[in-house]
């Protein structure tokens, strides 16, 4: 079959500011959830903020990362109506793969072990503690994900008019916004019930791995039918505004009231409970309504609000990828910092997380500038466009190659400078727990 003329997509700017949001939000969140030892102990009226504190930490860990596969999966949609199959996989193998293998075997010290990095890089759910490419499992998942559905994509790119695309569309048409209220969550439901029961949900592993792979492939749909999911969403907003805070309380109520152990984590077969009950089929849509409805939310509100071009839209979106890379290795020293000077939480998380923004744009701003590297930090383009930027945009071609060797020299030392910042927050924390 002949592919279809390729087209260029008009750009969804509240797409890309979703985007730039969820993961300056991921930023905040895991500098919050690694520094919560130090509320042990804490003494204070501040700890009236504690359970307000565990419920946003709690509620978003429920649709943050829904939301950007179903993101990727939108984007997905957009650069696969101008590329081909086979160039889609490419790039996919080259945007994804180099930053995963270079995170892997450099970032996270595989290097030293390549037979071991290498067998649990190709193992199976290995488990949060094995796992070889530490928190970029979220670009290890999205490649699978990526190849595994590329004929699906394929299919419905050069099926505009098929019955997958037209089952999308009837369901965004549904009266009262039922379909896209309904259908998907229930999807996700039969995901918690069958798969749930067997495996701790950890990190994209086990239940979760079809959970984020069904989130993906919703937002490639979606997109495919995007003159209908857009005005699909629009009508929906009042009511998912009012419901997602609505379950947000009743997921967080009932975890606490199950007696499953670990009901929306999954695993408890392990602790000699039945796989399947009233409870978890509960239990099940709760957790799928609630993820779902709080996407409904975000990508309603962010259509009407956000869907305007701005000047810092495109340095930001191109920010996410490296400083999402970089953003754990800078969190762990300040933590460990603030914790042995005693320092109290909400005025180390404030600190702390700024300190973090501040150190992966100077990241950034360094990786981008060397042509080198640019590749390993999922960054896109090559020597033209760091010509683009300054020093070299007012350069000749002589002061040109000396800021190369610069920047690249440079960029060396910063990947140095990362692996001993995540060294010394190890010592730091062995240090202050042998205090």
């Amino acid at each position: 079959m002949q592919e279809q003329e390729i087209v260029k997509p008009q750009r969804r700017h509240d797409i890309d500011w979703l985007r730039v949001i969820l993961f300056g939000l991921l930023i905040w969140f895991h500098y919050a959830v690694f520094s919560l030892g130090q509320l042990e102990g804490e003494e204070s009226s501040m700890e009236l903020f504690n359970l307000p504190l565990f419920m946003v930490i709690g509620v978003m860990h429920q649709w943050r990362l829904a939301a950007l596969f179903v993101i990727s999966g939108m984007g997905t949609a957009f650069a696969f109506r101008r590329r081909t199959w086979k160039t889609y996989v490419r790039e996919r193998g080259t945007r994804l793969g180099i930053p995963l293998l270079f995170g892997t075997y450099i970032l996270f010290f595989g290097i030293f072990d390549p037979a071991g990095t290498t067998s649990r890089l190709l193992e199976i759910f290995p488990g949060s503690e094995r796992m070889p490419y530490g928190h970029l499992w979220f670009i290890y998942n999205l490649l699978i994900y990526s190849v595994l559905l590329t004929p699906v994509f394929s299919h419905v790119r050069n099926n505009p008019g098929g019955r997958i695309v037209q089952a999308v569309r009837s369901l965004l048409n549904a009266r009262y916004g039922l379909g896209l209220l309904l259908v998907p969550p229930l999807i996700l439901s039969l995901n918690g019930i069958l798969f749930k029961p067997w495996g701790f949900g950890e990190v994209g592993m086990w239940w979760e791995f079809p959970r984020y792979l069904i989130y993906f492939l919703f937002g490639y749909l979606m997109i495919s039918a995007k003159e209908d999911y857009f005005p699909a969403i629009d009508r929906i907003r009042i009511p998912v505004t009012i419901m997602a805070p609505i379950l947000a309380i009743v997921w967080f109520v009932s975890g606490e009231t199950f007696d499953t152990p670990g009901i929306y984590d999954g695993g408890w077969v392990d602790k000699g409970y039945g796989a399947f009950s009233t409870e978890a089929t509960i239990a099940a849509l709760i957790q799928s309504f609630h993820a779902w409805f709080w996407c409904l939310l975000i990508f309603s509100w962010a259509s009407r609000l956000l869907n305007r071009p701005s000047k810092w839209l495109a340095y930001l979106n191109e920010a996410v990828y490296p400083t999402y890379i970089v953003h754990m290795h800078l969190t762990f020293l300040p933590i460990a910092l603030f914790a042995v000077i005693g320092m109290g939480y909400y005025p180390a998380m404030l600190i702390g997380t700024a300190i973090v923004f501040v150190s992966v744009m100077i990241c950034f701003e360094i990786a981008r500038r060397a042509v080198l590297f640019r590749p390993l930090f999922g960054i896109k383009g090559g020597e033209e466009e760091v010509n683009k930027l300054f020093p070299y945009n007012r350069a000749d071609s002589t002061m040109r190659t000396v800021y190369s060797l610069f920047f690249n020299a440079l960029a060396l030392g910063m990947i140095v400078m990362l692996l001993l910042w995540l060294i010394g927050a190890g010592v730091i924390a062995e240090l202050g727990g042998a205090r």
